[in-house]
């Protein structure tokens, strides 16, 4: 039985779309790569760090913040380059090989692929401009995955006409980095100056495609999805619950900022560091963080389409400040 589809919000036609990747087209080269990082400033809105949220956050001085704060910022940066390069495109180039989809569709994927190709070659280099030792070859220093996910995402790109959960991911997870690019904004005009504008430029050109991938990422859910047998779609729920609970409780990549932190403030290992750790549990179940990261703010669009398919049912336990009955589709 196929499942039946409209959209909670308008989303603009393949062609528009088409139109809008040649119009807003920009290159590596129209940064401004001469700007130098300043260590004395954030690196990111300290909203947006998870053990920010922390009881014993506080611990740390004004210096061990601040550079905390500049870890979380490179881990994001190593994030979006495994998303975009090591999940997104190969995703991407399933739905030309392996799909029968329209040639403005298969146009519009092009356009993104290319321009994630691009994105990761952005932060590779912003990476190499922040800790040129911690990347003598571009290889992660901070992102973690476990095994499980690990293995799930080959699965899923091994039989991606099979397991279709790469379309959710897909989708909530280009809603959640344009919110990343919006907290940078918001932050800069309410607080002129306090980030770095290396890291500001970066975010602002991500943003440039982001609203635009988002919205492709819905015709693949009406062209593939919203067409496939109801079982495909039941095993993409269950497999979207095992990415969004890790993802709703982080953990391995907030180790990893610890661990950093703890090699360059030793003395944060005999107490503080392992308290941290103690914690991240916490995030789990704090209104605080899920408030700021899975909110109908920040990823209301994803929210409002999880509401819709009664596979995702279960992930709204995850949620701590949202309810299916809210998100669900007003006429």
């Amino acid at each position: 039985m196929n499942i039946e589809h409209t959209p909670r919000r308008d989303i603009q036609s393949l062609e528009r779309l088409n139109q809008l990747a040649h119009k807003n087209a920009w290159a590596l080269e129209d940064l401004d790569w001469s700007l130098t990082v300043d260590r004395e400033r954030l690196w990111a809105p300290p909203e947006m760090s998870p053990l920010s949220y922390l009881p014993s956050f506080e611990r740390l001085d004004g210096v061990q913040q601040r550079r905390y704060n500049q870890i979380f910022a490179l881990a994001i940066c190593e994030q979006f380059i495994w998303f975009e390069t090591n999940f997104l495109v190969d995703a991407m180039e399933s739905v030309v090989r392996d799909f029968d989809v329209p040639e403005e569709l298969v146009t519009a994927v092009n356009f993104l692929t290319e321009e994630e190709v691009k994105h990761t070659r952005m932060f590779w280099r912003l990476l190499e401009k922040c800790e040129p030792d911690w990347y003598p070859t571009r290889d992660y220093h901070l992102f973690r995955m476990t095994p499980t996910q690990r293995l799930l995402t080959k699965s899923m790109l091994r039989w991606p006409r099979e397991l279709l959960v790469w379309i959710w991911i897909a989708i909530f997870f280009e809603e959640r980095t344009g919110d990343y690019c919006r907290q940078y904004l918001r932050y800069e005009r309410r607080n002129p100056g306090a980030i770095d504008p290396s890291f500001l430029q970066v975010h602002r050109f991500h943003f440039r495609d982001e609203a635009r991938h988002f919205q492709l990422d819905q015709h693949l859910l009406g062209w593939i999805y919203d067409r496939a047998p109801r079982w495909k779609c039941r095993l993409a729920g269950r497999m979207f619950y095992r990415v969004m609970r890790g993802y709703t409780s982080p953990r391995n990549t907030a180790r990893q900022t610890l661990r950093q932190l703890g090699r360059e403030f030793p003395q944060l290992e005999r107490d503080v560091i392992p308290a941290l750790e103690r914690e991240l549990p916490l995030l789990g179940q704090s209104k605080e963080y899920h408030r700021m990261a899975f909110s109908r703010k920040a990823v209301g669009n994803s929210l409002a389409l999880f509401a819709e398919y009664p596979e995702l049912d279960r992930l709204w336990p995850l949620f701590q400040v949202e309810t299916r009955s809210d998100n669900l589709r007003r006429a």
